[in-house]
């Protein structure tokens, strides 16, 4: 959990300086986080040590709009179409949350 934790840490600071992270489960085998970008989006970060599931979200007014999970096998929820499976490689924690950060650049820009 601390790696994936120290992985997750590292590219939020780089791609979003100066997030928030709310943790609402944090154990040493399982982590439930949400990080507060914008008054309605923000990412929301699930980490399962036992099964290795993980999934990442970007979600606006409660809503996902992206994100990706490895339930069954790696895929992506595209954005535009968020309950589309997309099969993918495995992809790094900076490629997952680089991702979240260009489609959340990408929605305000378009909602302006």
């Amino acid at each position: 959990m601390d790696d994936f934790l120290d992985k997750i840490e590292k590219s939020l600071e780089k791609n979003f300086p100066g997030y928030r992270i709310e943790f609402l489960i944090k154990t040493p085998k399982s982590l439930k986080a949400r990080v507060h970008l914008k008054e309605n989006y923000f990412i929301a970060i699930w980490h399962n040590v036992r099964n290795n599931r993980i999934d990442v979200a970007l979600i606006k007014d409660s809503q996902r709009i992206f994100g990706y999970d490895n339930l069954k096998e790696w895929h992506y929820h595209p954005y535009k179409n968020p309950s589309e499976h997309i099969h993918c490689n495995p992809p790094s924690i900076d490629k997952i949350i680089t991702d979240t950060k260009k489609y959340y650049e990408i929605d305000k820009k378009e909602n302006l």
